[in-house]
Parts: structure tokens; sequence; C-alpha cells
């Protein structure tokens, strides 16, 4: 069960969404340093969902649709003020990518904030984790071992990503690619951000 486990945990991490999107993001224009501050926020949320789990809450969110779909907006107009904020720095032809992280200054915030507003983490707590609790032991020490395994899957994952980004990062320091990188990079946050908010509007309003 726990390979299995293992499994689908590595398949939902390597799914492209918002936190490989800010990781990638974060290493390309302010080092992996920076990434790696990131992922910490991003493990940060997800220790936050195992409390929430614990507490029974989560269930009670995905229940509620309207709370549901407030959380999903949320996080798409997160998503669309990164990229706002990166498309003004942007405008300036001549900074450097490594020039103090300014798209990202708070690495750590920007993954926490965009680890708690993803949909796909709160569907991953209350979908994927159930079938693999035996509800004859007790649960807590189950969620335990279950936690420590999403967080060193995400490590892994979200550390190869920025890694790979950082790769790339290095033949972007000229600075005629400098600022091609942080509108193409923003308008891409900008655009996933808006039309989740857009698709979660209108699913709300059809239901």
């Amino acid at each position: 069960m726990l390979l299995l486990f293992l499994g689908a945990t590595l398949v939902a991490s390597l799914t492209p969404g918002p936190v490989v999107l800010l990781t990638i993001a974060v290493s390309i224009r302010s080092g992996v340093g920076a990434a790696l501050r990131a992922i910490c926020g991003i493990c940060v949320g997800s220790l936050s969902y195992l409390a929430v789990s614990l507490a029974g809450l989560l269930a009670a969110v995905v229940a509620h649709r309207a709370v549901f779909h407030a959380i999903q907006v949320l996080g798409a107009l997160y998503l669309a003020y990164l990229g706002l904020r990166m498309l003004g720095s942007g405008m300036h032809a001549g900074e450097r990518v490594d020039a103090g992280g300014r798209n990202f200054p708070r690495p750590f915030v920007d993954g926490l904030v965009t680890q708690l507003s993803n949909p796909k983490a709160i569907l991953y707590w209350t979908a994927l984790l159930p079938p693999f609790i035996d509800p004859i032991r007790p649960v807590a020490p189950q969620l335990l071992v279950l936690l420590a395994i999403g967080i060193a899957v995400d490590i892994v994952v979200l550390g190869a990503y920025a890694l790979g980004a950082a790769s790339v990062r290095r033949w972007m320091l000229r600075p005629q690619f400098q600022r091609w990188l942080s509108l193409t990079a923003g308008a891409l946050f900008l655009i996933i951000g808006a039309l989740l908010a857009f698709t979660t509007i209108a699913a709300f309003r059809g239901g």
C-alpha cells in the first residue's frame, strides 16, 4: 500500500500545477537558494493541511462548494498577482536576473501562500489519502507517515524542477534574454491565474 501511495504521490507531484510553476519561476528569476526557500514554504503549507486533516476540517471545506470555490479563486488571484509583479519588473530592460531576487523578495511566503490556496493540495488530502488509511488502526500515526512520504516526494521533485530551471537560467544571464524572460513568465502566471479564476466562477454558477 505504501508503494502504491508513493507512486500516486509521485505522479501528483510531477504534474504541473501552481507550486511547480512557482518553483520554476523563482529558480529562474532568483536562483536555486530562493527556490529552496519557496519549497520550504510549500512544505509548511502541507504541514498545515495535516493539522486541519486531523481536525476533520478539510472534508467540510470540500463539502461546501462555495468555500472550496472561494479558495480556488483566491489561489488564482494570487497567481495573477505574481504575474503582474513579474511583468512590472520585466519593463526594466536592463534588470539582471540575479539582482537581489526582486521578483520574489519573499520566496518562503510565496511558497506558503501558493500551497495554502492550491486546490490541488486540498483534493490531495481529501481524495488521495483516505484509501490508504486503515480505519482499524489509529489515524494520526498513519497520517504522519503519509505526510512524511508526501513531503519527501515534493522536496525531491520540486528540487529537481528548481535545478533544471537553474541550468536554463545560466544561459539567460545576457541582457537580451532578461526582459523576455520576465515578460514571458509574468504573462504565463497572469494567464493561468485568470483562466483558473474564470473557469472556477463559471463552474460555480453552472452548478
